[in-house]
């Protein structure tokens, strides 16, 4: 697959995808983290996933799409390789086991969409927080994120008073420290007892569909 695509940086805020243009390219992170933020007319924004070095952007292309009702927004920085969506349709035609990993990986997102709906309808803010950090850090690798509240609102499409509140509590009860632009997790275990089951239901279903196989 390397032959096919360029090594690209991904800087802090860089859209990728927007609602209404057709998607070239496809990115497959090595580092860093994608948000795919989707928003209708006056609605607040909305996360409804987090893709890094575990995923790729975008599926749309592999099921013969070429528009998606979300912007992908770059939330922490890294590098992908980048590949074009003829050279993506050539890889899933020639190479079977890509075909069916990719099958795979759409199907997993697909599932983690349909979650973050559930999610959204029925938890409150502080189990989303909890859930939207640990897996944040889970595809950073680190327990220390750089990410302000005013962003952390924007992704759960919540306002920032409520967040500045919860990561108040969070911090008071030592399982968080929060500075400015910063959060660091102090106690996975007890921010993990904070969070949905969303979060890990996301982990099984990553785990049985594309690491058991």
């Amino acid at each position: 697959m390397v032959k096919y695509g360029v090594w690209v940086e991904l800087t802090l805020g860089q859209q990728l995808n927007a609602p209404g243009i057709a998607i070239e390219y496809i990115y497959f992170p090595t580092c860093g983290v994608i948000a795919l933020i989707l928003q209708h007319a006056l609605d607040k924004p909305l996360a409804i996933a987090l893709i890094g070095n575990e995923g790729m952007l975008d599926i749309a292309p592999a099921l013969g799409v070429q528009f998606v009702p979300y912007s992908a927004i770059v939330l922490a920085q890294g590098t992908a390789l980048r590949i074009s969506v003829e050279h993506l349709y050539a890889l899933k035609l020639s190479n079977k086991n890509f075909g069916i990993c990719l099958d795979r990986y759409i199907a997993v997102l697909n599932a983690q969409h349909a979650q973050a709906a559930v999610c959204n309808g029925l938890h409150n803010v502080q189990q989303r927080l909890a859930r939207l950090l640990l897996a944040y850090s889970d595809r950073l690798q680190t327990s220390t994120l750089t990410i302000t509240q005013e962003l952390l609102a924007t992704l759960l499409g919540v306002r920032r008073a409520g967040i500045n509140n919860i990561a108040s509590k969070l911090q008071q009860a030592k399982i968080v420290h929060y500075s400015r632009g910063h959060i660091e997790i102090l106690n996975p275990l007890a921010l993990l007892q904070k969070a949905c089951y969303c979060y890990e239901m996301d982990k099984q279903t990553y785990e049985s569909t594309m690491i058991a196989h």
